[in-house]
């Protein structure tokens, strides 16, 4: 059976927030945006909700939109091991992640806004694309 994961893309002025995930996680140092494995009987908004929160410590205020599940590989990226259900928060002023005080802030080294121009890497190639389909 497929895992399922959730997540949301904050944008922010054509900018969106990534995080850095840390070495020990699924994707080692790759770029993604907040989100994880969906719990039993979460729906995908519920999970991406609790998953921000969880690795942000940041509360969502917005709403928030579906706009693609994409898929996820295993490590060594032969496979497809699940579906990401990404949602969409539009934001006017930027709020940044409090990584020491998120209960699973360890996940992530770093986090930062990114344009079209400048989308950092490694990155998965499904997320690149979704990415470069919201930002103009």
């Amino acid at each position: 059976m497929m895992k399922k994961y959730a997540g949301i893309i904050v944008r922010c002025n054509n900018k969106v927030l990534l995080c850095k995930r840390n070495s020990d996680s699924s994707l080692p140092g790759y770029w993604s945006c907040p989100g994880g494995k969906m719990e039993g009987g979460e729906t995908p908004k519920e999970a991406a909700i609790r998953e921000f929160m969880e690795e942000t410590d940041l509360s969502i205020y917005n709403d928030i939109n579906f706009v693609a599940a994409i898929k996820r590989y295993t490590r060594d990226g032969q496979q497809v091991k699940g579906l990401m259900y990404c949602y969409l928060m539009d934001i006017e002023e930027e709020i940044y992640p409090d990584l020491d005080n998120a209960i699973d802030g360890e996940e992530h080294t770093e986090c930062g806004y990114y344009d079209k121009e400048d989308l950092p890497t490694p990155m998965t190639e499904q997320l690149n694309k979704l990415l470069n389909i919201i930002l103009k």
